[in-house]
């Protein structure tokens, strides 16, 4: 494929540092694995929780739950909020793997007819498997594309290859490689900026992303993991929204997860959170991973709505 264009919106350090991450990932130099999840290096840990579910006699039941998607809604209070933008809604999915289990595109695409928001944001990782033929995670995502109402925008995880780029686009998703738009709502402009993926590429850019944001504006920024809360809070964000964690998938009852990914804290995992004056949310994830199932961890789409901090 030409670069050109990802040369002028990446810059092409970053894009070098991609393409060249990318090679060492699919030649198996490098493993996205991280603690105890390094044993990916030496054996195929999806077969062996499959295997495993399958002989507790669990396996269905986490398959159920991984198709039974959740709409969690909630406010994110922001000092002054344009009156424009009191209760504009955000529509969030994240994590879609949707090459993990296809049964869970029809669900989605029910799901998200019902559903009425301003616009929706997608925050990386389409696609399960990171060496195979990516194409039918494409196919299945323009599926749930279709099922939204425009403007759609989003960036990519750690999962999505930056040739996937091109067909997510010609799909309808408008994705953010550190840069940003300006989105107007009753005559009130909200500054949406997208980063690369912080985390296994360590491609992100945010203050390019921020280039011309205005000084009072309302300003949101979509990052695929939650590590970058640091960055974004120096930045003068007001609201970051990211995924990856997956809430830990399989967790234990209350939600605590057996394995945890990212590297953040805690309370960072799933759900809203602060740091100073960044509100955050990290998504449990709409799809999964490595294994299409789900314990005391349901999956979710999400709607933000924005209220002023004086309501």
């Amino acid at each position: 494929m030409d670069y050109t264009a990802f040369r002028n919106r990446l810059g092409e350090p970053l894009l070098g540092k991609r393409l060249r991450r990318q090679a060492d990932h699919v030649a198996e130099l490098v493993h996205q694995g991280e603690g105890i999840m390094r044993l990916e290096e030496y054996l195929d840990v999806d077969a062996l929780v499959t295997f495993l579910l399958k002989t507790f006699g669990v396996y269905a039941r986490g398959h159920r739950n991984y198709l039974d998607v959740q709409v969690v809604r909630q406010e994110l209070r922001i000092a002054g909020l344009p009156a424009g933008l009191e209760g504009f809604r955000l529509l969030q999915l994240s994590d879609l793997h949707l090459d993990l289990d296809s049964s869970l595109t029809p669900v989605l695409q029910r799901l998200l007819k019902e559903i009425d928001y301003d616009i929706a944001v997608l925050t990386g990782d389409y696609r399960n498997c990171t060496r195979k033929d990516f194409r039918p995670c494409l196919d299945e995502t323009a599926k749930v594309l279709a099922a939204l109402h425009m403007p759609v925008y989003g960036i990519l995880g750690n999962h999505d290859f930056i040739e996937m780029a091109p067909g997510l686009e010609s799909a309808g998703l408008q994705l953010l490689l550190n840069e940003s738009v300006l989105v107007t709502h009753r005559e009130a402009c909200l500054f949406l900026a997208g980063i690369d993926d912080a985390h296994f590429y360590r491609t992100h850019d945010i203050a390019r992303a921020s280039r011309g944001k205005p000084p009072d504006a309302t300003a949101i920024l979509l990052s695929h993991s939650p590590e970058t809360y640091r960055q974004a809070e120096a930045e003068g964000f007001h609201v970051m929204l990211s995924g990856h964690t997956h809430g830990g998938q399989i967790c234990l009852p209350g939600g605590i997860p057996v394995l945890r990914v990212g590297n953040c804290p805690s309370r960072m995992t799933a759900g809203a959170w602060r740091f100073g004056n960044l509100q955050g949310y990290t998504s449990r994830g709409t799809g999964s991973t490595g294994v299409p199932a789900r314990f005391f961890c349901p999956p979710e789409v999400t709607i933000h709505t924005l209220r002023s901090s004086m309501q």
